[in-house]
């Protein structure tokens, strides 16, 4: 039992409300476009997005420990289960590889289900959630780390899983006659996941930030030079506000253009306590107290946008 929490506490499972939602967002987006949802590709697609999420969370954990500079504090001995001493480095390296490995299979068989632009995007997200903490620049060691995580798991995860399951209607077509290169998009089906999507960009890249605001201080003793180690804490904060209120307008101009279903608009109920989150969160940055507020804030965003979906699904 012992073990099985330490491995949890490897891969954060209680952040992988990130990859959910964004996964049940799509799947709703096409169950409302009257898309039959193909179980065996809903299933194969959530297994392959969860082990590629625990491994690029718990290969984050591992580099960190390997590449720590200063081996005291929160971070390393509190957050990180191998500083802490509850997980080996055995242990972490076993687990990363069986996990890779399964996402691996899952999304193959996947694409053998469905066609080649499955691979494109998964091998995409596959190759962005390994050099996330991989290699010699790892992206979260940048000032790219929340710009990355949004756009992969916000846009991409909404994407595919509706994807795998209207890939018969060929929303995406690639053509080649007389040496021309065409690249053609169905407009109507592609812009409303977007626009559905820009929410869970803004809010995963608070939630990065968010997590890096609280980590400054020992991420720049640890060269990682994220986005507020270089832009400093007072910018960062006002960055953060920022996201939070693009997720809101994002949904007030998908509605205001019919482009979203006016159920959509059930976001805006959250807003109270969101502001009152984003606050309380602003106020006073530290990771084991009020860091939790970002992944709320983003909960209620996304919970409510797909309740709105769910709404809209059921009245048509």
């Amino acid at each position: 039992m012992h073990q099985i929490k330490a491995f949890f506490k490897f891969v954060e499972i209680q952040t992988k409300v990130a990859s959910f939602f964004p996964f049940l967002i799509g799947t709703l987006f096409a169950v409302y476009k009257d898309i039959a949802i193909d179980i065996p590709n809903l299933l194969l697609m959530f297994f392959s997005l969860l082990m590629i999420d625990l491994t690029t969370t718990g290969l984050n954990h591992y580099m960190d420990y390997r590449r720590a500079v200063l081996r005291s504090g929160y971070h390393y001995q509190v957050h990180n289960p191998l500083g802490k001493g509850d997980f080996s480095e055995k242990a972490a390296r076993t687990s990363l590889w069986v996990m890779l490995s399964l996402g691996a299979i899952f999304g193959i068989v996947l694409v053998l289900r469905t066609d080649l632009w499955v691979l494109f995007f998964g091998a995409m997200a596959f190759f962005i959630g390994v050099v996330y903490s991989f290699g010699p620049v790892p992206i979260s060691r940048t000032i790219l780390g929340e710009l990355m995580s949004g756009v992969f798991m916000g846009g991409l995860i909404p994407l595919l899983s509706f994807y795998v399951h209207a890939y018969n209607i060929q929303p995406l077509t690639l053509s080649y006659q007389s040496g021309i290169l065409g690249f053609f998009v169905d407009v109507q089906v592609f812009l409303p996941i977007l626009v559905l999507s820009l929410p869970l960009i803004a809010l995963i890249a608070g939630i990065m930030l968010a997590n890096n605001i609280c980590d400054r201080e020992e991420d720049f003793v640890n060269k990682r030079y994220t986005l507020p180690v270089t832009m400093g804490l007072e910018k960062s904060l006002m960055l953060y506000k920022i996201l939070v209120g693009l997720s809101y307008l994002s949904i007030a101009f998908g509605i205001g253009f019919d482009i979203l279903p006016i159920a959509c608009a059930l976001v805006f109920v959250t807003m109270p306590a969101v502001t009152k989150q984003t606050a309380v969160f602003t106020s006073r940055p530290v990771k084991g107290e009020t860091f939790i507020n970002a992944v709320k804030n983003f909960v209620y965003v996304a919970g409510s946008i797909g309740l709105g979906l769910f709404i809209s699904i059921i009245t048509k």
